[in-house]
């Protein structure tokens, strides 16, 4: 029997959803099932809540309640960005949700999930595609989907819905709008709109530094995909550039385009603005410079004018990686520091030996180099233990609680503060630095593990923000990755590669 939408009498019902992870292929692993519990596990009205209004789903329960819908939240979850999901989690993150939403079969007349779109478990490579299917298929009504920019987009994406509403900004700034945009899409299609979907894939990957929307070549390509998305039929565009350290087929940026009924348009604006992306695709670099480099000139920074802030994007735990990288800290304790330095370091025996020696206890350890051991080297350092605390706070970039162990402050010297954790810390934000005591704006050299995406945060506090280059499993130098399945040729793996739309 198909699903129908329950017998109204003028109010809508829709069903909200949520299933948020990255992976990074190239990170060792596989990620399990407590990584989801310790991080976004939710049921219920706390769906609604879990991601601090700030969020997609914040944004599309704002919409969805102007408009007068009635909003049945079912489940989420969801967990920092790491290495391939273990086999037989996904298949229970799914059944959880699909048992979430099953008792509203025929109760709903339409759904909305929020997604990431770069999901790989063991067990299955297209993870958002599987789940779209899957809703849809059981549903009987339109599903709407909200994506990150990062969304490694797939043709079982596209078949499932033409619902799809992706990020429009990195650093990602916009996560409320897009749910907004999102559950507008759902709207049409219940008003009665014929949402098409048409989307042209760029053989070419990039890494996350050089994709920033504020600057040339990005801002040109946004600029005028926010033109395509004004226009007459149009209902949404999104351009996907793709979780880069991803070893999966189909993997390349996406341009996507909804239009209502007009298919032939909604192709021929997706095919612009693939050739805008593959015109500019010398462009969407990431320069970085050698560390002692970068420390040489944060050295002549004046003091006042706010720390400089270096971005170790290959240890990036926000695009996966381990986060117990050390190359910046070895350059950190062989430089002649005059002010407060400090960096974040993944090692929980670390951590748990500090924590057990106590403030005032003064160490000598390695640190690093422990789960990432072929990207990574471990750095000796004699230190006093500063602080000790219990490695929970609540992170704004993404916004949810994080809980890292204990987390413990090493001072090196005078003016060297590590932060060791049990486990990996998302640097966005510098939440972290603020519940261990360490204001970084009141530095002078601060260290964050993420590939670009923190200087929505960091750039405002900064006197400059400089990209090193190091090892690990984010590597902007993508040439340099093992890559075994993904389509070839592949720009950069493949620098002469030529491509041009069908026709």
């Amino acid at each position: 029997m198909t699903n129908q939408p329950h017998p109204t009498s003028g109010t809508r019902r829709v069903a909200f959803a949520s299933l948020m992870y990255e992976t990074n292929t190239f990170a060792p692993g596989p990620q399990g099932l407590d990584a989801f519990r310790a991080s976004t596990y939710a049921d219920g009205a706390e769906v609604l809540t879990v991601g601090q209004g700030l969020d997609s789903i914040a944004g599309a329960l704002a919409v969805a309640r102007a408009n007068g819908v009635d909003v049945v939240p079912t489940t989420a979850a969801g967990a920092m960005s790491g290495p391939t999901v273990a086999a037989g989690v996904y298949p229970f993150l799914r059944d959880r949700l699909l048992a979430g939403l099953a008792p509203l079969r025929g109760q709903v007349d339409g759904i909305y999930l929020q997604l990431h779109g770069a999901m790989v478990a063991e067990d299955e490579p297209d993870v958002e595609g599987d789940l779209l299917s899957a809703v849809a298929d059981l549903m009987g009504v339109p599903v709407a989907a909200s994506f990150d920019l990062h969304c490694h987009f797939t043709a079982r994406m596209a078949g499932a819905t033409p619902l799809i509403a992706g990020y429009h900004t990195l650093p990602h700034v916009d996560m409320v709008s897009t749910g907004e945009r999102a559950m507008r899409l759902l709207l049409a299609a219940l008003d009665g709109a014929r949402p098409v979907i048409a989307w042209r894939n760029v053989p070419m990957i990039t890494s996350s530094e050089g994709q920033d929307t504020n600057h040339p070549p990005i801002s040109e390509v946004m600029a005028r995909l926010h033109e395509i998305k004004q226009e007459p039929g149009i209902l949404d565009a999104s351009l996907f550039m793709t979780q880069p350290w991803l070893d999966v087929p189909e993997l390349g940026w996406t341009a996507v385009v909804v239009a209502d009924g007009a298919g032939e348009l909604a192709q021929r604006r997706a095919d612009e603005i693939a050739q805008l992306v593959w015109d500019r695709r010398h462009r969407v670099l990431a320069p970085k410079l050698p560390i002692d480099e970068a420390l040489v000139r944060a050295a002549v920074i004046p003091a006042g004018r706010g720390p400089v802030v270096i971005g170790d994007g290959a240890d990036s735990v926000s695009a996966g990686s381990t986060g117990d990288g050390a190359e910046v800290l070895a350059a950190l304790s062989r430089a002649d520091l005059t002010a407060r330095a400090q960096v974040i370091v993944t090692d929980a025996p670390a951590a748990r030996r500090l924590a057990e020696a106590g403030i005032g206890s003064e160490v000598t350890l390695r640190l690093g180099g422990r789960l990432a051991p072929q990207f990574h080297t471990p750095v000796e350092v004699t230190g006093t233990v500063v602080t000790v605390t219990n490695g929970r706070y609540e992170s704004l970039y993404p916004p949810v609680p994080v809980d890292l162990g204990t987390a413990v402050v090493l001072r090196v010297g005078r003016h060297l503060h590590v932060v060791v954790t049990e486990r990996p810390a998302s640097q966005l934000d510098y939440q972290l630095y603020l519940h261990v005591g360490l204001d970084p704006r009141d530095a002078a050299v601060v260290v964050t593990k993420s590939a670009g995406g923190y200087r929505a945060f960091f750039e405002p506090i900064a006197a400059e923000c400089l990209d090193v280059a190091t090892r690990g499993p984010s590597d902007s130098r993508i040439e340099l990755m093992p890559f075994t399945r993904v389509p070839r040729p592949l720009y950069p793996l493949d620098p002469d590669v030529e491509w041009s739309l069908p026709g």
